[in-house]
């Protein structure tokens, strides 16, 4: 790319520092547009003359007398600013700043190697930059443009290949779980039914992190539906912890468990507030080591409900915690890993809590354990139940 102020320097020989006051007059009067001339000796810079200064001088009562046939050296700007063609165009635009703070129409000297090069005016830097910055604003509109539309075709292949495994897998997971109801009979050898019972956790698994994927797509698309119902609050907690009793067990944890009673009830969508829990103690169990603790309170604040999950575990740095909110991003890095899972747990938590209003706050220390809570707005609790109240919406 060339050179930004070789696209606004003005070509002008240099006149002789010898050169009349009277004939650069009759230069002005001829040429309306120049609004300096530089002065220089054998290419080096001598000086400039501005067009603005030196008619008000030169016309002022006795001008013509006292500097028409003198050299133009009594008139010139002896300390012009100069600059190298290679400097940058914001350095160049601060320097006028800092230099020439008298007027836009005041020139200045560009120089190639320490010898004139050219000349040129705070204006038509400042039109050069106004030119520049419209280009690069519409380069970057048009690069944001090609990142959404490959993020459109990446959330539409997440979407579609989530749908073509998810096929397969209900129908592996379908016929593992028949197999080991073992209808014709017990499994020969007895190795079979540990081969089956891997495979059904595996698919189990495979399709747990499918489906990560495809809630993260619809919304990452703006698809994502809620299906609004009302149901106790601490509904949704109690069946995550059942669902993880075992895992907590098989863990070394112990699980505390404060909740606030059947008199509050939420209008949410129920399936979305149970995932949002399964995530967050998910979360918790995966990075508290054995013999930690996990505990699940929920409390009214404001005429809202606050859920909180909190663990004893490895913690979270604090400049990594609003990264770890992002989808794909985890505790550890690709090297060090040593627990599964996609990244997207915590972020589907945070998408799902706000899609109802909420906020989801994280509060950690490394090596100290970590405190999530779920915050749920007074819009969404009701004292009491809404038979038959469900709608859908966007």
């Amino acid at each position: 790319m060339s050179n930004y102020i070789e696209q606004l320097i003005e070509r002008r020989d240099p006149l002789s520092p010898t050169t009349t006051g009277h004939d650069v007059y009759e230069l002005f009067m001829r040429e309306p547009a120049t609004l300096c001339v530089p002065i220089a000796v054998e290419g080096r810079v001598a000086g400039l003359v501005n067009r603005e200064d030196f008619l008000l001088r030169y016309t002022y009562q006795l001008g013509p007398d006292l500097y028409g046939r003198r050299h133009i050296s009594h008139l010139m700007d002896r300390n012009p600013l100069t600059v190298d063609v290679a400097t940058p165009l914001d350095v160049l635009g601060n320097r006028i700043v800092r230099a020439r703070s008298g007027g836009l129409l005041r020139g200045f000297v560009v120089t190639r190697e320490g010898k004139y090069h050219g000349v040129a005016t705070a204006l038509s830097v400042m039109r050069l930059m106004l030119d520049v910055s419209e280009r690069r604003a519409e380069a970057l509109d048009l690069e944001r443009r090609r990142v959404e539309e490959a993020n459109r075709s990446k959330t539409e292949f997440l979407a579609s290949m989530s749908h073509e495994l998810r096929t397969p897998l209900n129908a592996i997971i379908g016929f593992t779980d028949f197999i080991q109801c073992e209808p014709f009979g017990p499994l020969q050898p007895e190795r079979y039914g540990e081969y089956i019972t891997d495979v059904n956790k595996s698919a189990h698994h495979l399709l747990g992190l499918i489906n990560e994927l495809l809630d993260m797509a619809k919304i990452e698309a703006g698809r994502m539906e809620l299906c609004e119902e009302a149901f106790p609050a601490a509904e949704p907690v109690r069946e995550a912890i059942q669902i993880l009793k075992q895992e907590i067990a098989d863990a070394g944890l112990t699980l505390s468990v404060d909740l606030i009673g059947n008199e509050a009830y939420l209008f949410a969508d129920q399936q979305m507030a149970r995932q949002v829990m399964l995530n967050l103690l998910s979360n918790s169990i995966k990075f508290t080591p054995r013999g930690g603790t996990v505990s699940v309170r929920s409390r009214r604040h404001e005429g809202g409900l606050i859920v909180d999950v909190e663990d004893t575990g490895i913690g979270i740095p604090q400049d990594h915690i609003e990264r770890i909110l992002q989808p794909f991003e985890q505790v550890e890095n690709a090297m060090s890993r040593t627990r599964p899972g996609t990244g997207l747990g915590l972020p589907l938590a945070k998408a799902m809590t706000e899609a109802h209003g909420g906020t989801l706050t994280i509060h950690s220390n490394l090596g100290e354990g970590t405190r999530i809570e779920v915050m749920i707005p007074a819009s969404r609790v009701i004292e009491q139940k809404i038979q038959g109240a469900k709608t859908t919406a966007a």
